[in-house]
């Protein structure tokens, strides 16, 4: 609903001159319900974030990156601060609860990915979506913006070939590759626990593997990665800016903390290997990623890198 709702709009922007009609959208109370249709402009059902939801759901909801930005510094704190307090929000609303693993592991990930939008998309206006099936251990998160997109945000890195969309969706999945954080960039002055690390797309993929699956389209790309051997596949897209779509089974959720402590300490692992080789190219950060962290390989991948 996302994805077809900023289609719809933006094609009605692009074309001013010409007159549009709907058809059998009475049909459609789900739908309407939850704000899909006057996210473009039709005046029928709720407007966006007009329903309130509940434990099974949240409306398309849009945030303003600029009004983030602006209440937090009106409270003397970090974007992020306000990010990590809106994803709590939305994940309570989602999962009914605000705490254990279900709540955690909602919040943690809603937030790296609204992180990603903030600070990378350079746009102002974002979506959020989200449905969770308690009975079925299953929660599904969407976030959409229509900003400069993965390849435009990865290439400021000068260490990485990012120039198609496919290899910029394999490098932004990567751990600590990031289109600002990156040997020789300036280092800005952050506080707490929010300085870019190029984390964020990494660690949320990760989880949504573990029985799950997580889809990423920017551009004329689309990569959904699932548990398992063949477990990436590409899709032909055209979307400006960049889709996220995360499906988590919720009762594969063992301690966020200590999934988090793993996931992590991998990153950093192969993070030390990247300031050997800086520059790695699209085709090996591809194979890389298909082979879902093994570490042992990795040794051997970057052993015949070496040797190039």
């Amino acid at each position: 609903m996302l994805v077809v709702a900023s289609e719809i709009d933006r094609c009605i922007a692009s074309h001013p001159e010409t007159s549009f009609r709907y058809r059998n959208f009475e049909k459609m109370p789900y739908a309407a319900h939850m704000g899909f249709f006057k996210a473009f402009g039709l005046d029928f059902g709720r407007k966006p974030g007009e329903a309130l939801g509940s434990r099974n759901y949240i409306p398309l909801t849009y945030f303003d990156s600029t009004v983030l930005k602006n209440t937090a510094a009106q409270q003397g704190l970090d974007v992020g601060d306000e990010i990590e307090a809106q994803s709590k929000r939305l994940s309570e609303t989602l999962s009914g609860a605000d705490s254990g693993e279900v709540f955690e592991t909602l919040s943690y990930s809603i937030r790296e990915i609204m992180r990603n939008v903030v600070e990378h998309a350079q746009v102002d206006r974002f979506g959020v979506c989200a449905q969770f099936w308690p009975t079925k251990g299953r929660a599904e998160v969407a976030i959409v913006d229509r900003g400069i997109g993965l390849r435009e945000s990865i290439r400021a890195n000068p260490h990485i070939d990012a120039t198609t969309d496919k290899s910029a969706i394999n490098y932004a999945l990567m751990p600590a590759v990031s289109g600002k954080a990156f040997k020789g960039a300036r280092r800005l002055a952050k506080r707490g626990p929010w300085t870019n690390s190029g984390f964020g797309l990494y660690m949320t993929s990760r989880i949504c593997r573990m029985g799950g699956n997580f889809f990423i389209s920017s551009g004329t790309t689309g990569m959904l990665l699932t548990s398992g051997k063949d477990g990436k596949r590409y899709y032909e897209t055209s979307l400006n800016g960049t889709a996220v779509r995360m499906i988590i089974r919720t009762e594969n959720l063992d301690s966020l903390t200590a999934t988090l402590a793993k996931f992590r300490e991998d990153g950093f692992a192969i993070q030390q290997k990247y300031k050997e080789i800086v520059s790695i190219d699209p085709s090996s950060a591809s194979l890389m990623l298909s082979q879902d962290f093994d570490l042992n390989l990795w040794d051997k991948l970057l052993s015949n890198l070496r040797l190039k």
